[in-house]
């Protein structure tokens, strides 16, 4: 008898502990806009590239427009595979959709190859290595401390670390 006391007491207990949490929505954690992504992530690259301020000002223009370029070209490819529901896919669509994906690459890589030309002409090859690099850190430091977030009961945790 306590048992099955103590199981409707914990049962009810769980209950208004899950209805405290409204249905089918996760704690809130702020997000970044997308201009505060940007501003972090030239304020990152700069420091971590080493840009001077006339550097970055003739840089940063260049290099958000080809950002720009390649969100486009992959949000065309991803809108068009959400359009059929992916247990509703043809074998054939499924190959088409495969195909396109190579092809978005294959357009992102071009477009990094025509603006890597333009960069030259404003920074110097040790400066862009040092550009693609800060990137990559950021990009890895980023997710890290999303996923440290998740971890700290939705604590959002700033953006990339500083210098270790």
């Amino acid at each position: 008898m306590r048992r099955h006391i103590t199981t409707l007491l914990l049962y009810f207990v769980c209950l208004m502990a899950a209805a405290q949490q409204p249905q089918g929505q996760r704690p809130e954690h702020p997000r970044m806009t997308p201009e505060e992504y940007r501003a972090k992530q030239q304020e990152f690259i700069t420091r971590h590239a080493e840009l001077t301020p006339e550097e970055s000002d003739a840089f940063f223009p260049l290099y958000f427009e080809l950002q720009g370029k390649k969100h486009e070209a992959n949000r065309r490819v991803w809108k068009e595979a959400r359009r059929v529901p992916p247990h509703e896919r043809t074998e054939e669509e499924c190959d088409k959709m495969t195909d396109a994906m190579a092809d978005v690459k294959i357009e992102c890589a071009t477009l990094e190859k025509e603006y890597l030309a333009k960069f030259k002409q404003i920074l110097p090859a040790k400066k862009l290595m040092r550009v693609q690099m800060a990137e990559e850190r950021y990009q890895r430091e980023l997710l890290r401390s999303m996923q440290q977030g998740r971890k700290n009961d939705g604590k959002n945790p700033e953006t990339p670390r500083q210098e270790r």
